[in-house]
């Protein structure tokens, strides 16, 4: 268990210092210190903004390469997926996240990983970041229009969930300039978004190359895909044997707690 120091002014609560792995960090009253499912890991998460769901698991599931493969996270929010592929993968992750107060909490949960060396998050506009061209990219992005549903009052979870930074065609032109030759791309994207997906990502010069689609359970509709892609490669889609999330009881089903407690997905045979 996480010690907590607590610390207050005349205002209340304002910060609590915690030791983790016996590191040292700052946890502020408005989050959440939160335990993941493996590794012994544990993260920072806002208590009323964005929080990861298991389709974070699932992406980094979906991401394969060997230890010392250099990923750019798009969009790395508190960091779960850069966390997760580099002390479970052996990755080298470079998270870029828009928002400030997202980039700095991130940061800290870096830290009380230990994984310093390994991830870097960088707050920028992913528009204007051009620092050096990866492996693989790895993105959970804003999916829905502008144009479409009720936008948040919370800026945190509106930009998480609308296309209020960045759009999928802008997302996928940067993405092409920021892979290197073959480089690999990853995303997990509405399965009512598919069409909008494949177009973008063949107009920029990246081949859908692997899809697997999520269900909720046996009776459900899709939700929720995981797709890779390859740049400037050859058309040739394979797609996966679907995945459901929960059992008939309503339990998770076998695949799904292997996605959490090793960090992959089935195979096709």
């Amino acid at each position: 268990m996480p010690f907590v120091e607590q610390r207050y002014t005349d205002r209340g609560l304002i910060t609590g210092l915690v030791t983790v792995n016996k590191v040292t960090f700052s946890k502020k009253d408005n989050e959440t210190l939160d335990t993941l499912s493996l590794g012994g890991l544990s993260i920072l998460q806002k208590k009323s903004g964005y929080r990861y769901s298991f389709d974070a698991y699932l992406l980094a599931s979906s991401v394969s390469g060997k230890p010392e493969t250099e990923i750019l996270e798009i969009g790395s929010g508190c960091g779960v997926i850069a966390i997760l592929l580099a002390a479970i993968k052996g990755m080298l992750v470079t998270g870029v996240e828009i928002q400030e107060e997202m980039a700095e909490m991130s940061r800290r949960s870096v830290l009380m990983a230990n994984l310093g060396e390994r991830v870097s998050i960088v707050c920028s506009d992913i528009k204007d970041y051009h620092a050096r061209s990866f492996d693989a990219i790895v993105t959970n992005p804003p999916y829905r229009p502008i144009s479409t549903g009720r936008i948040n009052p919370d800026q945190n979870k509106a930009v998480a969930r609308h296309e209020l930074m960045i759009d999928l065609d802008t997302l996928m032109k940067r993405s092409y300039e920021l892979l290197r030759p073959s480089g690999k791309f990853y995303i997990v994207y509405p399965a009512w978004r598919l069409p909008d997906l494949f177009f973008s990502m063949r107009k920029n010069g990246i081949e859908p190359k692997t899809m697997m689609i999520v269900y909720s359970n046996m009776n459900s509709s899709a939700e929720i895909c995981l797709v890779s892609g390859m740049k400037d490669a050859g058309k040739e889609l394979i797609i996966e044997r679907p995945f459901i999330v929960y059992s008939d009881k309503g339990n998770y089903t076998r695949e799904m707690q292997e996605v959490f407690t090793d960090l992959t997905l089935p195979k096709s045979h």
